[in-house]
Protein backbone atom coordinates (compact mmCIF):
# COMPACT_ATOMS: atom_id res chain seq x y z
CA UNK A 1 0.00 0.00 0.00
CA UNK A 2 1.07 3.59 -0.57
CA UNK A 3 1.30 4.38 3.16
CA UNK A 4 3.93 1.67 3.61
CA UNK A 5 6.38 3.21 1.13
CA UNK A 6 9.36 4.51 3.07
CA UNK A 7 11.38 6.05 0.30
CA UNK A 8 10.28 8.52 -2.30
CA UNK A 9 12.07 6.77 -5.18
CA UNK A 10 9.85 3.73 -4.87
CA UNK A 11 6.78 5.97 -4.61
CA UNK A 12 7.71 7.92 -7.75
CA UNK A 13 8.19 4.69 -9.69
CA UNK A 14 4.62 3.54 -9.14
CA UNK A 15 2.92 2.90 -12.43
CA UNK A 16 0.21 5.22 -13.67
CA UNK A 17 -2.18 2.30 -13.41
CA UNK A 18 -1.66 2.08 -9.63
CA UNK A 19 -2.21 5.81 -9.25
CA UNK A 20 -5.70 5.38 -10.72
CA UNK A 21 -6.68 2.77 -8.15
CA UNK A 22 -8.32 3.38 -4.83
CA UNK A 23 -5.79 2.80 -2.04
CA UNK A 24 -6.95 -0.38 -0.25
CA UNK A 25 -5.90 0.88 3.20
CA UNK A 26 -8.34 3.82 3.16
CA UNK A 27 -11.78 3.21 4.61
CA UNK A 28 -14.52 4.48 2.31
CA UNK A 29 -18.03 5.09 3.53
CA UNK A 30 -20.99 6.25 1.45
CA UNK A 31 -23.89 7.81 3.35
CA UNK A 32 -27.16 8.00 1.40
CA UNK A 33 -29.25 10.92 2.67
CA UNK A 34 -31.46 13.81 1.64
CA UNK A 35 -29.86 17.16 0.92
CA UNK A 36 -31.37 18.74 4.03
CA UNK A 37 -29.78 16.03 6.20
CA UNK A 38 -26.20 16.68 5.04
CA UNK A 39 -25.53 19.55 7.43
CA UNK A 40 -26.70 17.77 10.61
CA UNK A 41 -24.71 14.68 9.55
CA UNK A 42 -21.56 16.77 9.01
CA UNK A 43 -21.94 18.61 12.33
CA UNK A 44 -22.36 15.32 14.19
CA UNK A 45 -19.33 13.85 12.42
CA UNK A 46 -17.17 16.85 13.35
CA UNK A 47 -18.36 17.02 16.96
CA UNK A 48 -17.86 13.27 17.56
CA UNK A 49 -14.35 13.32 16.10
CA UNK A 50 -11.64 13.05 18.77
CA UNK A 51 -9.45 16.14 19.14
CA UNK A 52 -6.44 13.97 18.25
CA UNK A 53 -8.23 12.71 15.13
CA UNK A 54 -5.98 14.51 12.65
CA UNK A 55 -6.93 17.05 10.03
CA UNK A 56 -10.18 17.05 8.05
CA UNK A 57 -10.83 18.18 4.47
CA UNK A 58 -14.47 18.93 3.64
CA UNK A 59 -15.02 19.11 -0.11
CA UNK A 60 -17.79 21.16 -1.71
CA UNK A 61 -18.46 21.51 -5.43
CA UNK A 62 -18.77 25.32 -5.47
CA UNK A 63 -17.18 28.37 -3.83
CA UNK A 64 -20.61 29.53 -2.65
CA UNK A 65 -21.15 26.26 -0.77
CA UNK A 66 -17.70 26.59 0.84
CA UNK A 67 -18.61 30.08 2.05
CA UNK A 68 -22.12 29.10 3.22
CA UNK A 69 -20.82 26.05 5.08
CA UNK A 70 -18.10 28.20 6.64
CA UNK A 71 -20.72 30.55 8.11
CA UNK A 72 -22.61 27.57 9.54
CA UNK A 73 -19.44 26.16 11.13
CA UNK A 74 -18.76 29.63 12.60
CA UNK A 75 -22.25 29.56 14.18
CA UNK A 76 -21.43 26.16 15.71
CA UNK A 77 -18.04 27.36 17.02
CA UNK A 78 -16.14 24.86 14.84
CA UNK A 79 -12.75 26.37 14.03
CA UNK A 80 -11.97 25.99 10.32
CA UNK A 81 -10.39 27.54 7.26
CA UNK A 82 -11.92 28.04 3.82
CA UNK A 83 -10.16 27.55 0.49
CA UNK A 84 -11.78 28.20 -2.88
CA UNK A 85 -10.90 29.55 -6.32
CA UNK A 86 -12.43 33.00 -5.93
CA UNK A 87 -9.68 33.89 -3.43
CA UNK A 88 -6.40 35.40 -4.57
CA UNK A 89 -3.48 33.01 -5.05
CA UNK A 90 -1.64 34.68 -2.14
CA UNK A 91 -4.63 34.23 0.17
CA UNK A 92 -4.98 30.57 -0.85
CA UNK A 93 -1.28 29.92 -0.23
CA UNK A 94 -1.47 31.50 3.24
CA UNK A 95 -4.59 29.54 4.16
CA UNK A 96 -3.10 26.25 3.05
CA UNK A 97 0.19 26.96 4.83
CA UNK A 98 -1.74 27.62 8.05
CA UNK A 99 -3.67 24.36 7.56
CA UNK A 100 -0.46 22.39 6.94
CA UNK A 101 1.16 23.79 10.10
CA UNK A 102 -1.81 22.47 12.06
CA UNK A 103 -3.03 25.88 13.26
CA UNK A 104 -6.55 24.78 12.28
CA UNK A 105 -7.47 21.15 11.62
CA UNK A 106 -10.59 21.61 9.46
CA UNK A 107 -10.42 22.92 5.89
CA UNK A 108 -13.59 23.51 3.87
CA UNK A 109 -12.61 23.62 0.20
CA UNK A 110 -13.40 23.09 -3.45
CA UNK A 111 -11.52 20.66 -5.69
CA UNK A 112 -8.75 23.25 -5.79
CA UNK A 113 -7.35 21.44 -2.71
CA UNK A 114 -7.65 17.96 -4.24
CA UNK A 115 -4.60 18.11 -6.48
CA UNK A 116 -0.93 18.57 -5.81
CA UNK A 117 -1.14 19.64 -2.18
CA UNK A 118 0.83 17.84 0.52
CA UNK A 119 -1.74 16.70 3.04
CA UNK A 120 0.07 14.13 5.18
CA UNK A 121 -1.80 15.26 8.32
CA UNK A 122 -5.27 14.63 6.83
CA UNK A 123 -7.03 11.62 8.32
CA UNK A 124 -10.57 12.33 7.14
CA UNK A 125 -11.96 13.54 3.82
CA UNK A 126 -15.66 14.40 3.76
CA UNK A 127 -17.32 14.76 0.38
CA UNK A 128 -20.07 17.12 1.54
CA UNK A 129 -20.99 17.43 -2.13
CA UNK A 130 -20.38 14.23 -4.06
CA UNK A 131 -17.83 14.87 -6.84
CA UNK A 132 -19.02 15.05 -10.45
CA UNK A 133 -16.49 12.56 -11.84
CA UNK A 134 -14.54 9.46 -10.84
CA UNK A 135 -11.33 11.42 -11.42
CA UNK A 136 -12.42 14.08 -8.91
CA UNK A 137 -13.33 11.36 -6.40
CA UNK A 138 -9.92 9.73 -6.81
CA UNK A 139 -8.07 13.03 -6.29
CA UNK A 140 -10.13 13.85 -3.19
CA UNK A 141 -9.66 10.37 -1.72
CA UNK A 142 -5.95 10.68 -2.43
CA UNK A 143 -5.61 13.39 0.23
CA UNK A 144 -5.66 10.76 3.02
CA UNK A 145 -3.35 7.83 3.70
CA UNK A 146 -0.43 9.57 2.01
CA UNK A 147 3.26 8.84 2.47
CA UNK A 148 4.21 10.17 5.90
CA UNK A 149 0.69 9.94 7.31
CA UNK A 150 0.33 8.69 10.88
CA UNK A 151 -2.92 6.83 10.16
CA UNK A 152 -4.51 5.29 7.06
CA UNK A 153 -7.48 7.68 7.07
CA UNK A 154 -11.04 7.53 5.83
CA UNK A 155 -13.28 9.06 3.18
CA UNK A 156 -16.95 9.74 4.00
CA UNK A 157 -19.13 10.71 1.05
CA UNK A 158 -22.64 12.15 1.28
CA UNK A 159 -24.72 10.77 -1.59
CA UNK A 160 -27.88 12.75 -2.19
CA UNK A 161 -28.69 12.57 -5.89
CA UNK A 162 -29.89 9.68 -8.05
CA UNK A 163 -27.11 10.32 -10.57
CA UNK A 164 -24.43 9.97 -7.87
CA UNK A 165 -25.41 6.35 -7.22
CA UNK A 166 -23.93 5.15 -10.53
CA UNK A 167 -20.54 6.66 -9.61
CA UNK A 168 -20.75 5.10 -6.15
CA UNK A 169 -21.36 1.66 -7.67
CA UNK A 170 -18.31 2.04 -9.93
CA UNK A 171 -16.16 3.14 -7.00
CA UNK A 172 -17.36 0.30 -4.77
CA UNK A 173 -16.79 -2.27 -7.53
CA UNK A 174 -13.27 -0.98 -8.22
CA UNK A 175 -12.46 -1.01 -4.49
CA UNK A 176 -13.83 -4.52 -4.00
CA UNK A 177 -12.04 -5.93 -7.06
CA UNK A 178 -8.94 -3.77 -6.43
CA UNK A 179 -8.95 -2.63 -10.03
CA UNK A 180 -8.54 0.80 -11.57
CA UNK A 181 -11.53 3.07 -11.81
CA UNK A 182 -13.41 2.75 -15.12
CA UNK A 183 -12.18 5.18 -17.77
CA UNK A 184 -9.14 6.25 -15.76
CA UNK A 185 -6.61 4.22 -17.80
CA UNK A 186 -6.61 6.69 -20.68
CA UNK A 187 -6.30 9.92 -18.68
CA UNK A 188 -2.58 10.40 -19.25
CA UNK A 189 -2.40 8.75 -22.68
CA UNK A 190 -2.64 10.82 -25.86
CA UNK A 191 -5.59 10.06 -28.06
CA UNK A 192 -4.90 7.95 -31.18
CA UNK A 193 -5.58 10.97 -33.40
CA UNK A 194 -2.86 12.92 -31.59
CA UNK A 195 -5.32 15.44 -30.12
Amino acid sequence: TLAKFADVDRFVNLSTQNLHRLPPHIQQKFVRLRGRDKLPELLQLLKERPSSGGAVLIFCNTASTVNWLGYILDDHKIKHLRLQGQMSAAARAGIFASFQKGDVSVLVCTDLASRGLDTSSVQLVVNYDFPDTLQDYLHRAGRVGRVGSKAPGAVVSFVTHRWDVDLVRKIETAARKRTGLPGMDSINKPSPEGG
